[in-house]
């Protein structure tokens, strides 16, 4: 007997449950549609959350430091209180420190000189020595503000991404420098037994310019009085003072010491077309040829006349040695920035033209003082007692007598650092002398 009320149906057990199951169903469903709304008004409220707080706050910091790239490297150097210029360090003339940590050299006064008109102060200067593989690296990354560091100005490096040139400071060539002291001491001379072969054509030179140059010596010597000629004129035309200095026709029989390449090519090449006799000996490296030279095992060694003059310098005895006033090949050293700045590009680039300008205006360290009360005007205007120019570049007034005052002009610096090494100034002199040094207007 069934005990269910009489009045359920029979399914009403079923129903229920699907009664039971449909609520469930419903409320499953509005929780899912509930949960996604408040995850969607939560998403709304975080993602406008962090939109003034988080994400405004980080954007602030790198766009405030950004915001101070672009003041330049001027602004970095009145900021720091300092120049960093990228050097050689062991070049004398260019750029070497002694062993009391002094610098001195050409390159070096250029960077005590953008100091002054940057600073006011030459010794602002930090001096960073590079290797010739990494200085150009050094300016694109901004380590150094500058780079001094005896570098020729080609088309390539030119074209070098981020990196320009300044006025060059010094046109360089490949010369040839020759013994006119006594040889090397015999016990040096012969210390092995392959340069001892070597050096007794050397030491004999008279010989070999007799044995073979006999047939020769009078076409030879026609030829070199010619090519001494066409020299006296380019020295009358250039004002040249150096009366001593030997010419090319000295290297007439004589044994040239220099390295495989571009050198021993430009060697040749240019005895070749001045009718020279003379016999070139090729090696692998420059340590090569320096050592062969200073055994005697050739008369004459060829290179830049820069490094000449360096080298020379560190013998026993430089003054056994001349560089001839010639040049084989054209190596204008010049000065070099990165290339994305402007402003700073033109404030080394005036700077270089300012010790050129002053040598013509005849402005020295010695005499500045006297020029300040002149009333030329395009000296007033140099010197910026009429015209303040240097506010256009972002210096002030007097720049051009800071660099004068600590430092000098073109002729200061030359004879300070490159005079004791006895390097002629040939086409290094002003262009009012036949040289090339030519300076911009200041106007």
């Amino acid at each position: 007997m069934s005990l269910m009320p009489k009045h359920l149906p029979k399914n009403s057990l079923t129903t229920a449950k699907i009664y039971k199951k449909v609520p469930l169903r419903q409320l499953r469903q509005w929780c899912f549609f509930a949960s996604l709304t408040i995850a969607l008004l939560s998403g709304c409220q975080n993602q406008s959350t962090p939109t003034p707080s988080a994400t405004s706050t980080p954007t602030a910091k790198p766009t405030a430091a950004i915001a101070k790239e672009p003041e330049g490297i001027l602004e970095r150097v009145k900021a720091r209180g300092k120049v960093i210029c990228g050097v050689n360090g062991k070049l004398p003339g260019f750029s070497y420190v002694d062993d009391k940590g002094v610098w001195s050299g050409l390159d070096v006064d250029y960077c005590r000189a953008i100091a002054a008109a940057v600073l006011g102060d030459a010794k602002a200067v930090d001096f960073r020595p590079l290797l010739a593989k990494d200085r150009f690296t050094s300016v694109q990354n901004g380590e150094v503000d500058i780079l001094m560091r005896n570098t020729t100005r080609t088309l390539t490096r030119d074209v070098t991404p981020n990196i320009s040139f300044a006025p060059t400071t010094f046109f360089d060539g490949q010369g040839v420098m020759i013994r006119i002291g006594a040889k090397p001491n015999a016990p040096n001379s012969s210390s092995s037994s392959s340069p001892s072969s070597s050096p007794s054509p050397s030491t004999t030179s008279t010989d070999s310019t007799t044995t073979s140059p006999t047939p020769t010596s009078t076409p030879t010597s026609d030829k070199a009085s010619k090519f001494d000629s066409k020299d006296s004129k380019s020295d009358k035309q250039a004002k040249s003072n150096e009366d001593n200095t030997p010419s090319l026709k000295e290297v007439t029989g004589k044994k040239v010491c220099v390295e495989t390449g571009i050198n021993a090519t430009n060697l040749e090449s240019s005895m070749k077309e001045a009718s020279i006799d003379m016999e070139s000996m090729i090696l692998p490296d420059m340590d090569s040829v320096l050592n062969a030279y200073a055994k005697g095992d050739c008369d004459a060694i060829s290179s830049e006349k820069s490094q000449l003059a360096a080298w020379r310098s560190k013998l026993p005895r430089p003054a056994d040695h001349k560089i001839l006033d010639v040049s084989f090949s054209k190596e204008p050293l010049s000065p070099v920035i990165v290339g994305n700045d402007k402003r700073w590009r033109d404030v080394v680039t005036w700077v270089v033209y300012a010790t050129f300008y002053a040598e013509e205006l005849g402005i020295s360290m010695d005499n500045y003082n006297i020029f300040k009360e002149t009333k030329n005007p395009e000296v007033s205007r140099f010197l910026g007692t009429s015209d303040s120019l240097g506010i256009e570049l972002g210096l002030a007034p007097d720049w051009t007598t800071q660099i004068l005052k600590q430092v000098g002009n073109y002729s200061d610096i030359y004879s300070r650092n490159l005079s004791p090494l006895d390097i002629p100034r040939g086409i290094n002199r002003t262009w009012k002398q036949g040289g090339l040094l030519y300076s911009m207007p200041f106007r």
